[in-house]
């Protein structure tokens, strides 16, 4: 058993103490059919891709699409980003009648065309914006509220700790914080020992995120800094046996082996559950950024990949997949027909 720091947890959340392995929110990734996918494989809870406040309040049709929880009925979370305090509650109270356990704020985000708007973790550097922020959905919300940060917005200005602790005073479930500031996005590598000391200073869970990949890293990770759980964001992306992983480690047994055959089931699956979801045009789309990451490190995997994505419609990518896991391989040559 992985050793973790005895945490207070929110009563209205029951599944909380034992939650350990979550599905960050992305933008084009963790729509309805990925969630699906990757709690199959351990997932505790799974996010929507992250929905801009105004969107919703202004009530933009795409934007709503990406609330596509109906019906579901594992956990999942909503995540919600935008600087305008009265839009961030309305989008709350817009949020309550719909499918979801609970809402995270999104302080963490490094995209231009979200900090550009002074939103994700542009915040971190304007602290009374994000209390009135986080004042103003409170007040609307009736589900648990989280929240997601970064270090600071960069070297000289790391303010985790006093981010985490407003947090938490302002009545936030949990906390999850990447390891970088927002100056690195995604450049170099997460300072887990920052992860650490906030799991130090703060009484409520902190969930960690950054640099997950497999199992021997969620170890690692745990291992390091006692975090309550776990938030895995790129690392799932055409990946979802990650989250298997994960469990395999959290209930001491042998990592599993994925075999080729269950690349191209799964990738199979993902496909048919995207168009479901989606329409053909966009499913498609969509689901090639998973399949492009699948079969990395497998013999032949660039051939397979150009095979797969020579074709535009869902049928005749599965054929090829159906073709290669009856094969065994993704380096082998089409069958001559006869």
């Amino acid at each position: 058993m992985l050793d973790r720091k005895p945490v207070r947890c929110d009563p209205r959340l029951p599944w909380l103490p034992r939650t350990r392995r979550f599905l960050s929110p992305m933008s084009g990734v963790t729509d309805r059919p990925f969630r699906d996918v990757c709690r199959r494989f351990g997932a505790d809870i799974g996010f929507c891709e992250f929905v801009s406040a105004s969107g919703l309040t202004y009530g933009g049709e795409q934007t709503w699409k990406l609330v596509d929880t109906e019906g579901e009925d594992q956990l999942v979370g909503v995540q919600i980003f935008g600087s305008n305090p009265d839009h961030m509650a309305q989008a709350t109270r817009l949020l309550m009648p719909h499918r979801l356990d609970v809402l995270d704020l999104n302080f963490g985000c490094p995209a231009k065309k979200v900090v550009k708007k002074c939103g994700g973790s542009a915040l971190l550097a304007d602290l009374p914006l994000l209390e009135r922020i986080v004042r103003a959905v409170t007040a609307e919300a009736t589900v648990p509220v989280t929240a997601k940060i970064r270090t600071g917005w960069d070297e000289d200005s790391v303010n985790y700790d006093e981010v985490g602790l407003m947090l938490q005073d302002l009545g936030m479930s949990w906390v999850t914080m990447h390891g970088r500031t927002r100056a690195q996005k995604y450049t170099g590598q997460a300072d887990w020992d920052r992860i650490a000391r906030l799991v130090e200073t703060l009484e409520i869970p902190v969930i960690g995120n950054g640099d997950v990949v497999d199992g021997d890293s969620y170890r690692r990770l745990v291992t390091r800094t006692r975090c309550h759980g776990v938030m895995v964001g790129r690392g799932a992306i055409g990946n979802p046996w990650i989250f298997a992983r994960m469990r395999a480690v959290d209930e001491g047994y042998p990592e599993p082996e994925v075999t080729f055959a269950e690349l191209c089931t799964v990738s199979i699956e993902h496909i048919r559950g995207e168009v479901a979801a989606r329409g053909e045009r966009q499913g498609v789309f969509t689901v090639r950024k998973h399949i492009a990451k699948c079969f990395k490190g497998q013999a032949g995997a660039a051939h397979l990949r150009r095979r797969v994505f020579a074709h535009e419609d869902s049928a005749r990518m599965i054929g090829v997949l159906e073709e290669a896991a009856r094969r065994g391989s993704a380096a082998l040559e089409p069958e001559e027909s006869s």
